[in-house]
């Protein structure tokens, strides 16, 4: 990431080094509250705004995916962009990832079927995680 951010002629301030920081090391799909929080307690002064430009540029860099929201929340951001599925519930809105084994075979049969240069995919899944599905259950019992 901030090689990527050098590369596109931006300043690599604290704040953004702190940002990008966080994002590498996090392996849950955080928000952009998310982040801010994270990096607040290490920069008291930062702004939401630094943190929203921040990961907009990395957004638009490739070196983050901003995931829809499935639970009407905020958006999400992936920064495994190696290629999984992502199963998110709908009612509680944590993000499952999950590895694909078979990738070179989608890429394959993807290939063989179209025209189309497929550099990257992303799978998303929509459904209720296993801790939601036992709320629901206790729910009708009472």
């Amino acid at each position: 990431m901030l090689q990527a951010l050098r590369d596109a002629r931006f300043r690599l301030t604290p704040q953004r080094m702190a940002i990008c920081r966080y994002l590498s090391e996090t392996r849950v799909h955080p928000t952009p509250g998310d982040i801010y929080q994270a990096v607040h307690e290490q920069f008291p002064t930062i702004s939401r705004a630094t943190v929203y430009n921040t990961v907009a540029v990395l957004k638009e860099l490739g070196e983050i995916i901003e995931l829809p929201s499935a639970a009407g929340d905020s958006v999400r951001y992936e920064t495994d962009l190696a290629p999984h599925v992502n199963l998110t519930c709908t009612r509680c809105g944590r993000i499952f990832d999950i590895p694909l084994e078979n990738i070179d075979d989608i890429f394959e049969m993807i290939d063989a079927r179209t025209d189309f240069y497929l550099e990257n995919i992303h799978i998303e899944g929509y459904g209720v995680c296993p801790e939601c599905q036992k709320a629901l259950k206790q729910e009708e019992v009472e």
